[in-house]
C-alpha cells in the first residue's frame, strides 16, 4: 500500500509561525521603543498619530509592548518542540507537540481578532494609516491562518468550539480595555484628542489638581499672549473646579502663556496667598483686569472685549462653556 504523503504545509508550518512570529518580534519591539523614547522615526505621520492617540496604552503599558509580549509567546510556542529530541523522548515531545498546537491555536485567534478591531479603530476613529500596524496585523492573521490550516486536528468540531471561544473572549477583552482608555469627557476625532466636557472627570490629585487634557489652537494662545501683555492675570486654587473650567476654555498650550496666581496655601507650585489676600480675593477664579477684580470663569470672547483683543477670535472651546 502506498503510504500517504504528507502535505507540505504540515511540514513547513511551524517553521513558518516561528519567523512570522519572530518579524512581529522585531516590528513591536521597534514600536516599544519608539513609544517609550520618544526618540524613534516610526517611518509616517500616520504611524505617529496613532502612537500619539489614547489607543496606543492599555492603562500605562504601551499597546505595542502586549504586541511583543504575544509575538514573543507565539515563537516560543513553535519552536518548542524541536528542542526535545522525538527518538529518545517521543512521549515527551509528543505532548509539548499537542499543547504547543493548541497554545498557538488559541493564541493565533486571540490575535487576529484583537487586530481586526485595531484596524476598525485605524480605519474608522484614528483614520490613520499606520505601515508598522498594518504589518502587524497581516503577521497575525497569517499565524492563525498557519496554526488552522497548517495542523491535522483530530477533532475539528473542538477547534471550532475552542476558536469561537478565544475570539469571543479576545474581543470581550479588546472593548474593555479600550473602553477604559478613552478618557471621560473627551472624544477622539481625526487624529486629536477632543474635549466635550470642561469639567473635571477624574479624581484630583492633591496639591497639584487636575490635568489639562484640552489642546489649543492659534486664537486662545494669541489671546493669552495678550492677556499678559496688558498685564491680566487670574487668581485661582487648584481644588477650584471653575479655576479647571477656565484653564480647559484656554487649553494646555494657550495656559502656559497666562499669568496665573494661585492661592492655595498647600499647592505644590508657587502658592502665594499672601498676595491673594492682599489683593482682596475672595473666590475663585477671580480675573484682574486693568486694576478691576472680575470673578467668575469668562468664555474667551468675553475676556477678549473685557481687553480690547482684536486678534483671532475662533477659539475652540467657548460652545462648551454655557452658563
Amino acid at each position: 500500500m502506498k503510504r500517504r504523503q504528507t502535505p507540505w504545509i504540515y511540514q513547513y508550518s511551524r517553521l513558518l509561525i516561528g519567523i512570522i512570529a519572530i518579524l512581529g518580534i522585531c516590528v513591536t519591539a521597534y514600536l516599544t521603543w519608539v513609544k517609550l523614547s520618544n526618540n524613534g522615526v516610526c517611518g509616517s505621520e500616520g504611524c505617529q498619530i496613532v502612537l500619539a492617540s489614547p489607543f496606543a496604552n492599555v492603562g500605562n503599558f504601551p499597546l505595542t509592548g502586549l504586541g511583543l509580549l504575544s509575538y514573543v509567546g507565539v515563537a516560543v510556542m513553535a519552536f518548542a518542540p524541536s528542542l526535545v529530541d522525538p527518538k529518545t523522548k517521543k512521549a515527551t515531545h509528543n505532548q509539548l507537540n499537542n499543547l504547543t498546537w493548541l497554545g498557538l491555536l488559541l493564541a493565533g485567534v486571540g490575535m487576529a481578532v484583537f487586530s481586526g478591531y485595531l484596524m476598525y479603530l485605524l480605519a474608522f476613529v484614528i483614520k490613520a494609516a499606520c505601515p508598522f500596524c498594518i504589518a502587524s496585523a497581516i503577521f497575525t492573521f497569517l499565524i492563525f491562518g498557519l496554526t488552522l490550516f497548517g495542523h491535522d486536528w483530530d477533532d475539528i468540531g473542538q477547534v471550532i468550539f475552542m476558536g469561537m471561544a478565544a475570539g469571543l473572549v479576545s474581543l470581550l477583552v479588546s472593548l474593555v480595555l479600550y473602553s477604559t482608555s478613552m478618557p471621560q469627557g473627551a472624544s477622539y476625532t481625526n487624529g486629536q484628542l477632543e474635549i466635550t466636557s470642561l469639567s473635571p472627570t477624574t479624581d484630583i490629585a492633591p496639591g497639584i489638581g487636575w490635568a489639562i487634557k484640552s489642546t489649543s489652537t492659534a486664537a486662545e494662545i494669541e489671546l493669552a499672549k495678550h492677556l499678559t501683555q496688558t498685564g491680566a492675570k487670574m487668581y485661582s486654587s487648584y481644588w477650584c473646579p471653575h479655576c479647571y473650567e477656565q484653564k480647559q476654555l484656554f487649553g494646555k498650550q494657550a495656559w502656559a502663556e497666562v499669568t496665573n496666581i494661585e492661592c492655595a496655601a498647600d499647592a505644590k507650585k508657587d502658592p502665594q496667598p499672601e498676595v491673594c489676600t492682599k489683593a482682596g480675593i475672595k473666590g475663585f477664579p477671580t480675573w484682574s483686569i486693568d486694576g478691576k477684580l472680575e470673578s467668575g470663569v469668562k468664555k474667551l470672547t468675553k475676556l477678549a472685549e473685557m481687553t480690547g483683543y482684536k486678534g483671532n477670535t475662533a477659539f475652540k472651546y467657548d460652545r462648551l462653556f454655557t452658563r
